[in-house]
């Protein structure tokens, strides 16, 4: 995975995750590697169908970083994988 793309300010790296597949019910991902600023990754998608023929999906994160940041810089970092990970998710899915 290339995530060294980002806005202005944010926290770039280059990283490579896991993935283990239980299904159509989840998808889970660990952090194998990463070049510079990531010490953690781990994150899933949890899929429940509705009864309306949609899928809800739930999504957690936790990651941890090489230094110490203030929680506003942290937040902001977060707020980019999360909208990086569900955009993929989207193209994903539609593809």
């Amino acid at each position: 995975v290339n995530a060294d793309e980002g806005e202005p300010g944010t926290i770039k790296d280059r990283y490579v995750l896991e993935y283990e597949w239980d299904g159509v019910r989840e998808v889970r991902w660990t952090l194998t590697k990463a070049e510079l600023m990531l010490t953690a990754m781990d994150g899933v998608y949890r899929l429940s169908p509705l009864a309306d023929g949609q899928t809800q999906v739930e999504y957690e994160l936790e990651l941890d970083i090489r230094i110490p940041m203030i929680g506003l810089l942290r937040r902001k970092a977060e707020k980019a994988i999360i909208d990086t990970a569900l955009k993929e998710l989207k193209r994903h899915v539609e593809a």
